[in-house]
């Protein structure tokens, strides 16, 4: 009886909490590392051009933007750019770093384009 109780009371709880919207600007999925500080990841939604793109971690902005490969790879620190892969396989790609050169899998932060 206990459980049924409880079972009744948490659906009644969740149905009452509103649900969490959708951000459609939050990267998912894993970053690849590429080399050094450099990670990458296929890019879906984008507002506009990607080259007008921001990047974000949590809510601070990183950049600069449209930095060459090398130097995102060798000193990292928010830099980024997009590219198309050489294939097109994926469409847009971004490689970035991390504000300090962590791993975005495991640093606890999120990343969104606007």
């Amino acid at each position: 009886m206990g459980s049924t109780l409880f079972a009744l009371a948490s659906s009644v709880f969740l149905f009452l909490v509103p649900p969490s919207p959708i951000d459609r600007n939050l990267l998912r999925g894993a970053f690849r590392l590429y080399k050094g500080y450099a990670y990458l990841i296929p890019v879906k939604y984008v507002d506009g051009t990607l080259e007008t793109a921001r990047l974000y971690e949590d809510d601070r902005l990183l950049g600069p933007a449209n930095t060459a490969q090398q130097e995102i790879i060798d000193k990292g620190a928010g830099r980024f750019a997009f590219y198309r892969d050489t294939w097109n396989y994926f469409g847009p790609a971004l490689m970035f770093s991390t504000s300090d050169n962590t791993d975005p899998n495991t640093n606890g932060r999120k990343y969104h384009l606007r």
